[in-house]
């Protein structure tokens, strides 16, 4: 999915406006780029993420599914758990949005 329309960048700018959704995005990017032998490492688990910043289940959830609507996590259903990883293309593309549309240099 391209980020191109200002609806989306609206609906990642608000999902990256929450400092819960942060520490949540950092945790993932950390399990995404731990050791590779791990053949099993597909994503964070809600699990992981809750016991991981001392939060109740249903606050977690409310926010992977703020950042799942944005476009900047992917889902992935194993059994009755479900795993998060980071959207790398849309997180790209966001950025390469907002360097077009206001003409930042890297």
């Amino acid at each position: 999915m391209a980020c191109c329309t200002s609806e989306q960048l609206s609906l990642i700018t608000r999902a990256l406006s929450d400092p819960i959704r942060y520490q949540i995005l950092d945790l993932i990017a950390q399990s995404d780029t731990e050791d590779p032998i791990q053949c099993c490492k597909i994503g964070m688990c809600v699990c992981d993420i809750q016991e991981a910043l001392d939060l109740k289940q249903s606050k977690v959830s409310y926010h992977l599914k703020e950042l799942k609507n944005a476009g900047l996590l992917h889902m992935r259903k194993q059994g009755k758990w479900s795993y998060y990883s980071i959207n790398q293309s849309m997180l790209k593309a966001f950025c390469d949005e907002l360097s077009r549309r206001f003409h930042l240099t890297r």
